[in-house]
C-alpha cells in the first residue's frame, strides 16, 4: 500500500506539472486598420481626404492625415472687368514692314489676348477705349468674344491720328467701368510720350480701385532725356508708378501681350479659395480612450477645440494643397469594452469656404476610417507540443489504471484466501481513462490542487492504519 500511494501521488504531480505546461495563455493587443480612408469631399475646386496612413503597435498609436488639394486650373475671377486702352495717335502709323503698321500688330496682339481671357473664363468682361485727340468708346463691357472681336477688327481700319492725350484716355477708361465690378484692370498700350500734363499722366496711373498695366512699345532707342521722362511718368519696370510697367521694343508687341500681360492678369486675378475652415469631430469613444495629438501642418493654424481638431487656412490657390496629421494613442487604461469593436475615427468631418467665386459654401464628410483593437488569447505552446504532452497524459493515465486494476486484484485474491469464501460473479469492467486536463480558467487549477492534497491525505492515513494493523 505504501509503494503503491508513493507511486499514485507522483503520477498526479507529473499530471499536474503537464497541465501548467500546456494552460500557459498570453493575452495579445493590436490596432488593426479595418478601413483606411473615408470617402473625400469633393468640392468645384478639388477635394478633402481623410485617412490612416500609419499603424504603430509598439507605441498604440494611429496617425490620420487630412489633405485639402485645389486642382482646378488657374481660373479668373467672376465679375472681374478688363478695359483695353489702346493708343490710336500718329505715332502709330508707323510702319513695321511692308503689311502692316504697330497698330494693327497690337490689336492683333490684343485679339489674342481676349481669346485667351475669354477661353479662361467666359463670364470676364472687357471692353475697348482709343485716345489720341480724346478718348473715345469702341466696345462697351461685354463678355461677348465675336463682339469684342469685330470691334478690334473695326478700330485697326481706322485713320490714326492727333496727338497723345493720355489723360483723356485715363478718364473715359475709368468711368467705363461698372460700379458693381469686383475686379477692375486697365491695359494700356501706347507708343509714345503723353503731349498733355506729364504729372497729370502720372497721378492718373495711381488707382487703388483699378489694376494698371501700362505698355510702352518703341521707344527702346529713346534719348537720355527721353528716358528721364518716361521714368518720371511710368517709372521703370523694377519700380513702376502703375502696377505693371513694359517697356519693350515692336519685335516684342506680340509675346509680351499676348503671353506676358495674359500670365500677370491670370496670377493676379486668379479666383482661389479662402477663409478656409475645416472641423474634425470625434465619437465619445475616440475622446475617453486615446490622446489626441496634432503632429504635423503644412498650412495654416489648428488646435483642438473640445470634441474636434478646428483647422484654419487664409487661402489656397490653384495647384496647392494643405495637409495636417495628427496622433491617436490609446491611453493606458483604456475602456475594456471597446476592444474586438469597429471603432469610427470620426462623427463628421466639416469643411467651410469661400469659392474661388467668393461665395459662401459648407459640405460635410459623414464617412469615416475605422481601427479595431484586436485583442485574443492565445496559447504560447506549439501544436507539436501540446500532443506530445497529450500523449504523455495518456501514458501516465494507462499506467495510472493499470496500477489501480493490478491493486484491486491482489486485493481480492487476499481476500479470498483470508476468509475461504467463494466470490459469486465477478465485475470485468475496468475504469475510463482520467479525463484530460481541458479547462482554462483558475477554478480548475484549483481544484487540481484540492484533489492532489485530499489524495494524498487519504493515503498517509490509509497507510498508517496499514502499519498499525502490522
Amino acid at each position: 500500500m505504501k509503494k503503491f500511494s508513493k507511486k499514485f501521488i507522483l503520477i498526479v504531480l507529473l499530471n499536474v506539472i503537464i497541465f501548467f505546461s500546456n494552460i500557459v495563455f498570453a493575452s495579445t493587443l493590436t490596432i488593426e486598420q479595418k478601413k483606411q480612408e473615408a470617402t473625400p469631399i469633393s468640392i468645384e475646386e478639388g477635394n478633402l481626404s481623410k485617412k490612416i496612413t500609419k499603424v504603430d503597435q509598439e507605441n498604440k498609436e494611429i496617425t490620420i492625415q487630412l489633405k485639402l488639394d485645389i486642382t482646378k486650373d488657374k481660373t479668373i475671377r467672376d465679375n472681374t472687368e478688363i478695359i483695353f486702352l489702346i493708343d490710336n495717335s500718329q505715332s502709330m502709323q508707323t510702319k513695321l514692314g511692308e503689311n502692316i503698321t504697330r497698330k494693327q500688330k497690337v490689336v492683333a496682339s490684343t485679339k489674342e489676348l481676349i481669346k485667351k481671357i475669354n477661353k479662361n473664363n467666359p463670364n470676364a468682361k472687357m471692353g475697348i477705349i482709343s485716345f489720341a485727340v480724346k478718348g473715345e468708346s469702341v466696345q462697351t463691357l461685354t463678355n461677348n468674344s465675336e463682339e469684342l472681336l469685330n470691334s478690334c477688327e473695326t478700330f485697326g481700319n481706322l485713320t490714326c491720328q492727333g496727338a497723345t492725350n493720355m489723360v483723356a484716355g485715363l478718364t473715359a477708361a475709368k468711368n467705363s467701368f461698372s460700379a458693381t465690378a469686383n475686379d477692375k484692370v486697365l491695359i494700356l498700350l501706347t507708343d509714345g510720350i503723353p503731349t498733355d500734363n506729364k504729372n497729370a499722366v502720372s497721378k492718373n496711373l495711381v488707382d487703388p480701385n483699378t489694376y494698371i498695366i501700362t505698355t510702352l512699345v518703341g521707344l527702346e532707342s529713346e534719348s537720355e532725356s527721353e528716358k528721364a521722362i518716361i521714368e518720371s511718368i511710368f517709372g521703370t519696370e523694377e519700380n513702376p508708378v502703375a502696377d505693371k510697367f513694359y517697356n519693350i521694343s515692336d519685335k516684342d508687341i506680340e509675346t509680351t501681350i499676348s503671353n506676358n500681360i495674359y500670365g500677370k492678369i491670370l496670377n493676379s486675378f486668379q479666383g482661389v479659395v479662402t477663409n478656409i475652415e475645416i472641423k474634425d469631430y470625434f465619437p465619445k469613444e475616440i475622446i475617453d480612450n486615446f490622446n489626441i495629438v496634432i503632429r504635423n501642418k503644412t498650412k495654416g493654424e489648428a488646435n483642438r477645440d473640445g470634441n474636434n481638431i478646428s483647422w484654419k487656412i487664409d487661402m489656397l490657390q490653384s495647384g496647392e494643397n494643405a495637409v495636417l496629421e495628427y496622433v491617436l494613442k490609446l491611453k493606458d487604461g483604456y475602456d475594456k469594452n471597446i476592444e474586438n469593436k469597429d471603432l469610427n475615427t470620426n462623427e463628421k468631418v466639416e469643411l467651410n469656404y469661400n469659392d474661388m467665386n467668393r461665395k459662401e459654401n459648407q459640405k460635410q464628410m459623414l464617412d469615416t476610417p475605422k481601427i479595431l483593437l484586436n485583442v485574443k488569447q492565445s496559447e504560447n505552446k506549439t501544436t507539436q507540443v501540446k500532443n506530445k504532452n497529450d500523449n504523455t497524459n495518456n501514458n501516465i493515465n494507462n499506467n495510472i489504471n493499470n496500477n489501480i486494476n493490478n491493486n484491486i486484484n491482489n486485493n481480492t485474491e487476499n481476500k479470498l484466501n483470508t476468509d475461504n469464501t467463494v466470490l459469486k460473479g465477478s465485475d470485468s469492467t475496468t475504469a475510463n481513462k482520467i479525463l484530460a486536463n481541458t479547462g482554462k480558467e483558475k477554478s480548475i487549477i484549483l481544484l487540481v490542487l484540492l484533489i492532489l492534497i485530499v489524495t494524498e491525505t487519504f493515503f498517509f492515513i490509509a497507510n498508517k492504519k496499514a502499519n498499525i494493523k502490522k
